[in-house]
C-alpha cells in the first residue's frame, strides 16, 4: 500500500515546488521524482500479489508481464528525469537533454508514450480479473479507474489519484473479498493419523471454530505493498 501513497506524495511535492514559479532543476524536482521512482519499484511486489490472487493461466501471465513492462518503462522515465536535473543548470537545459534522449529510436514510444500507460492498463485488468474471481470487491476496479483517469486531466490531481488507487487496492492487502477457501481449510487427509485443520475439527465436532483461530488463518495470506508518470515528467 506504500506505492500509491508515494505517488500521492510525489504530487504534493510537485505542487509545493511549483508554488514559487520555478520547478526543476532543484531539490523539489529531485525529491518529487525520487518519491515517484520509489513508488514505481514498490508496485512490483503489489503486482505480483495481485497476480497470485488469480488462477494460473495465460491471462494472468500475460497481464502481469504487460504490467511489469509498464513499470520498467516508468522507472526509466523517472530515472532519466532525475539524471537530466542533475546535469542541467535550468529547465531549458533539462528539456534539451530530454529531447536528445527522446530522439533515440524507440525511446519516445517505449519510455514516454506507450510504456508507462501499459502499467495502468495492466493494473486495471488485474483488478477486474480479481473482482470477477471474487477476490476483490466490485467497486475496486471502478475506484481504480477514477484514480487512473484524473492525472491526464491535470497533474495537480496526482495526490487525489494516489489516494484513490490506495483505496482501490486496499482489499487486496486483506487477502481479497469472499476469497475461495484454500485446500488446507476444507480438504485434507481423512485417514488414520491425519491432522485436521481448525475448521475441519469444528465441523466434525458440530461446533464452530473460534473467531480468533479463523482470523489467524486469514492473516497468514501474503500482503501487497501497494500511479501515472506523464517527456520531461512534469
Amino acid at each position: 500500500m506504500t506505492a500509491p501513497l508515494l505517488l500521492a506524495a510525489y504530487g504534493v511535492v510537485r505542487i509545493i515546488g511549483k508554488s514559487d514559479g520555478v520547478y526543476g532543476p532543484g531539490w523539489d524536482w529531485q525529491a518529487a521524482h525520487l518519491l515517484a521512482l520509489a513508488g514505481v519499484f514498490l508496485f512490483v511486489p503489489g503486482v505480483l500479489h495481485l497476480g497470485r490472487l488469480l488462477p494460473r493461466g495465460p491471462w494472468r501471465t500475460g497481464t502481469v508481464a504487460v504490467t511489469m513492462f509498464g513499470l520498467a518503462a516508468s522507472a526509466v522515465q523517472f530515472s532519466a528525469d532525475i539524471w537530466f536535473a542533475l546535469r542541467a543548470d535550468d529547465k531549458a537545459g533539462m528539456q534539451a537533454l530530454s529531447g536528445d534522449f527522446g530522439d533515440i529510436p524507440g525511446v519516445d514510444l517505449v519510455v514516454y508514450q506507450v510504456g508507462p500507460q501499459l502499467f495502468f492498463v495492466g493494473l486495471l485488468t488485474l483488478t477486474i480479473l480479481a473482482a470477477r474471481a471474487g477476490r476483490m470487491p466490485w467497486w475496486s476496479p471502478v475506484v481504480l479507474l477514477a484514480g487512473i483517469v484524473l492525472p491526464p486531466v491535470t497533474l495537480d490531481l496526482l495526490p487525489l489519484s494516489g489516494l484513490l488507487i490506495t483505496a482501490a487496492l486496499w482489499p487486496a492487502t486483506r487477502g481479497g473479498r469472499a476469497a475461495a477457501p484454500t485446500g488446507g481449510d476444507v480438504e485434507g487427509p481423512t485417514g488414520r493419523g491425519a491432522t485436521a485443520t481448525p475448521l475441519r475439527r469444528a465441523a466434525f465436532s458440530g461446533g464452530t471454530a473460534p473467531a480468533s483461530r479463523i482470523q489467524g488463518l486469514a492473516d497468514n495470506r501474503p500482503e501487497v505493498y501497494a500511479g501515472p508518470p506523464p517527456r520531461v515528467t512534469p
